[in-house]
């Protein structure tokens, strides 16, 4: 066979030049079209991916308008912010109770309620108040707001909780403005 072809009078230039023309061809194939190729594929995939999310959008909408009404009826909880004042040191006597009625409206026992003794030295413009109560920490956030209501709270120092296996513990510092 290969006799045949030697038979045949191809001029080497003429092979030349065709394998010339195929291999730039083939570079062609391989250089552009091919990456090209796999960036389209890619696309295709994104566009895929973009649908089915515009498709999970479209079907989760009446849901997220449907929260957002509901979120805009919902009265927002505003926390007291009482005008700041000065306790009397005459009603110092009066801040046990007072602390008791804050919790019994809270609905949490407050067993212990001890004005620190050691503020009140040097006239210090603070009074040191510890509150020991028990009750449900849902009425422990109401307890706190009770005491954000006070117009002579400066600060609450230190909060303390202890799960017992009853009842929960709640220990409070609580500093006051003294006038």
């Amino acid at each position: 066979m290969f006799d045949k072809l030697k038979n045949l009078k191809i001029p080497k230039r003429a092979v030349i030049f065709h394998l010339a023309c195929w291999g730039g061809l083939l570079l062609f194939l391989l250089a552009i079209i091919l990456p090209l190729y796999g960036s389209m594929t890619g696309l295709d995939r994104e566009i895929g991916d973009v649908r089915r999310q515009v498709d999970e959008q479209k079907n989760l909408l009446p849901l997220y308008q449907a929260l957002k009404a509901k979120g805009r009826n919902v009265a927002p909880s505003v926390l007291p912010t009482p005008d700041r004042g000065k306790l009397s040191r005459d009603l110092i006597g009066t801040v046990p109770a007072m602390f008791r009625r804050i919790g019994q409206n809270a609905g949490i026992e407050s067993f212990s309620v001890s004005p620190d003794v050691n503020s009140l030295a040097g006239n210090s413009p603070f009074l040191l108040v510890r509150v020991a109560a028990q009750g449900d920490f849902q009425n422990f956030r109401r307890y706190l707001i009770g005491l954000g209501e006070l117009p002579y709270l400066d600060r609450i120092e230190e909060i303390e909780i202890r799960q017992n296996p009853d009842i929960m513990e709640f220990r409070v510092t609580v500093r006051l403005f003294l006038g």
